[in-house]
């Protein structure tokens, strides 16, 4: 993590609008000091392993997780209306290279058991998209060891889109959901962005072998738009 006075002038510069430069650094004692963690700096590991923002997805757990990220988060479980279930967790107020953000991972619900779960859930809650969300913070710690499968970072302040197109490059392929909203695929970086007209913004992130199962949901989610 860099000390508070290096991420007050990160902090600064993301206010400017300069935040997506490449060669983004800050003084530091006289020297440089290289921002990391920024959203466009993923790397490849393997086909089931992607590695951002300190983290690799794929592989490390929600504890892991929890050590970097350094914020306060929520856990709940999901009875989707497929029948499938899904566990994710929701940080709050993270702060990466001076950046604010929320970030959800989605965990391995695999083994997961839901009479187990129910026992132990919060009072549920029905969503718009007919799924049933759990809440489980009292159970946070039996859950540490989860692995990742995705990630999505949300982003505090609005992004422009040409920035984004000069850090990210072009997308392979582009989904328009809505007339305000827009999907960037990048099958190549395990990347879907999400693009809002309105200022809203997110970087979703899964290791190349799922990335499938990713588009798959943004189309979905394109084709429930149209119908409406």
């Amino acid at each position: 993590m860099f000390k508070p006075a290096t991420l007050f002038i990160v902090l600064i510069i993301f206010i400017s609008g300069y935040w997506f430069y490449s060669n983004m650094t800050t003084p530091q004692g006289g020297s440089r000091v290289r921002v990391s963690n920024l959203p466009w700096q993923i790397t490849v590991v393997d086909p089931q392993t992607l590695h951002v923002f300190d983290l690799n997805i794929g592989k490390d757990t929600l504890g892991q997780a929890d050590k970097i990220l350094l914020s306060e988060y929520e856990l709940a479980w999901f009875e989707n209306e497929d029948q499938s279930i899904s566990l994710e967790a929701y940080f709050l107020r993270v702060n990466l290279s001076g950046l604010r953000a929320r970030i959800v991972l989605e965990l391995d619900s695999s083994d997961l058991d839901i009479n187990y779960l129910k026992k132990h859930s919060g009072k549920p809650e029905i969503l718009k998209s007919h799924a049933i969300k759990y809440p489980l913070d009292d159970l946070a710690h039996v859950m540490s060891d989860k692995v990742i499968k995705s990630l999505t970072y949300i982003p505090k302040s609005s992004v422009d889109a040409e920035m984004l197109k000069s850090r990210f490059g072009q997308a392979q392929k582009v989904i328009n959901a809505d007339e305000n909203t827009e999907f960037w695929l990048y099958p190549d970086k395990g990347l879907v962005i999400m693009l809002n007209h309105r200022g809203k913004e997110a970087f979703q992130y899964i290791p190349l072998a799922d990335f499938q199962r990713l588009k798959k949901s943004v189309m979905s989610t394109f084709k429930k738009s149209s119908q409406n």
